[in-house]
């Protein structure tokens, strides 16, 4: 078509070669490429028209420019430049994505240090995980306990609680890191993480895409690889907190085994759901792993419908909240954006939990279909 533009976005990719392999990894993707293709991809310009991509493959003395072209576009080496829609730029804009940490710099880094990670991965596992679970036993003691058990040293002011915010976002960072460098160890290179906004709070993020790729123990490690690390940061910060006396440690350690616990927490899309989708794949023809299934479905199903009531009774309240602003323009200024934000989220999770029932659904539907001589299930719709 005349005037297209396409873009070769995987020329600045994070590029690996990986035991025979080569893949590119971008902010969201991962791409397995043949040698020649990585090849055509570092030397391609990063746009341009049909016309300038078969001039410079020419150039090159290759046969057939047309059908390189053409088999780029296929694999998506070579994607059509879009005006972005209105909906798109809006999302952009809400949520945007937002490099931090390249795995150019982690690979510098870890050459720096001397490490191979994917020689590292049986060697060093079993070592790393036992720090780690010690870590995370000693901290979720602490924040379970209350504050009776941790250092009698109150927080000093404002600055120490800035800290405490401090370590508690480092400790995020190191989750994630733990992602990249399992992601490394399985074979699939270091990779980028960011940060996003969801809803209003930030959050970071580390692509694994290409995790379905690998052998489910590497999955498994990839999906648990953010608390091996979290868990020898935790240790770190009690050893401080213990050495030192100071509070701030040890409240930045409950701060962050907050996160931890929802992150396991296998009701939602975190960490704890994509190790037992994993597992559960992984098992699948298992008889075992079809009760296991079945029973997590009936508890994520009681845990659903509780957490839809509970929104329930929150919206409800916001309604009589919101009453109340609507008859006193005091309460509207002093509480009113309290009002409105909280209204917000239980919204965004009322509508969430909607899309939950209908994954529900098709995951019954599913089992059912995986249990001969079951009863058939009543088709909701229908009736």
């Amino acid at each position: 078509m005349p005037g297209t533009i396409y873009e070769n976005h995987l020329k600045s990719a994070y590029l690996v070669s990986s035991e025979g392999e080569s893949f590119a990894i971008t902010a969201a993707s991962f791409y397995r490429l043949s040698d020649e293709t990585m090849g055509l991809v570092a030397t391609l310009p990063a746009h341009g028209s049909r016309d300038m991509f078969l001039k410079q493959l020419s150039e090159l003395d290759l046969n057939r420019p047309e059908e390189i072209f053409d088999r780029l576009v296929a694999i998506g080496a070579l994607t059509k430049k879009h005006r972005p829609a209105p909906g798109a730029i809006l999302k952009r804009i809400l949520s945007p994505r937002i490099r931090i940490i390249a795995p150019q710099i982690q690979e510098s880094v870890v050459s720096f240090l001397g490490v191979n990670l994917l020689a590292a991965k049986g060697r060093w596992i079993m070592v790393l995980a036992g720090i780690s679970l010690v870590g995370l036993l000693w901290g979720a003691f602490l924040a379970l306990a209350g504050n009776q058990t941790a250092i009698p040293v109150s927080l000093a002011g404002h600055s120490d609680w800035i800290y405490v915010f401090l370590l508690a976002l480092a400790g995020g960072l190191v989750h994630e890191l733990g992602h990249s460098f399992a992601a490394a160890a399985a074979g699939i290179g270091l990779r980028p993480i960011g940060l996003s906004v969801y809803l209003i709070f930030p959050v970071f993020y580390t692509n694994v895409s290409g995790i379905e790729t690998v052998p489910l123990r590497d999955k498994a490690l990839i999906d648990s690889g953010g608390f091996l690390f979290q868990g020898i940061f935790l240790l770190l910060l009690l050893f401080a907190a213990s050495l030192t006396g100071y509070f701030l440690f040890a409240e930045a350690v409950r701060w962050i085994m907050m996160l931890v616990f929802f992150n396991l927490n296998p009701f939602f899309k975190t960490d704890g759901y994509w190790l037992y989708k994993d597992l559960q794949a992984g098992f699948a023809k298992n008889q075992l792993a079809k009760v296991v299934r079945v029973v997590y479905l009936s508890a994520f199903t009681v845990f659903s419908v509780y957490f839809l009531w509970r929104l329930g009774v929150g919206l409800s309240d916001i309604l009589d909240r919101l009453g109340k602003m609507a008859r006193s323009s005091g309460d509207l200024l002093s509480h009113g954006y309290s009002t409105l934000l909280w209204g917000y989220f239980l919204v965004i999770g009322f509508l969430a939990s909607m899309r939950r029932f209908q994954e529900i659904r098709q995951e019954w539907e599913e089992v059912r279909r995986h249990f001969p001589g079951s009863m058939p299930m009543v088709d909701v719709k229908a009736r």
